[in-house]
């Protein structure tokens, strides 16, 4: 749990809902700000407030193409 911005800044959060696939920010884009906000995530339909299934389902897919 982050709580404060201090705590945001040390471990890099990038808001809320974040999705850590073995600790690492699995939506994280260049240049995304850090903080105690509500995340928007960019879908094929446009921003929303969480990931599609299908963008999940490519998160948690490794380069060999095997389900983490």
């Amino acid at each position: 749990m982050v709580d404060t911005i201090e705590e945001a800044e040390r471990v890099g959060f990038h808001g809320s809902p974040s999705i850590l696939v073995d600790g690492v920010d699995a939506f994280a884009e260049p240049g995304d700000g850090v903080g105690l906000s509500c995340r928007i995530y960019r879908t094929p339909d446009g921003l929303a407030g969480a990931p599609t299934i299908e963008q999940l389902r490519a998160a948690l897919v490794s380069q060999d193409g095997i389900l983490l």
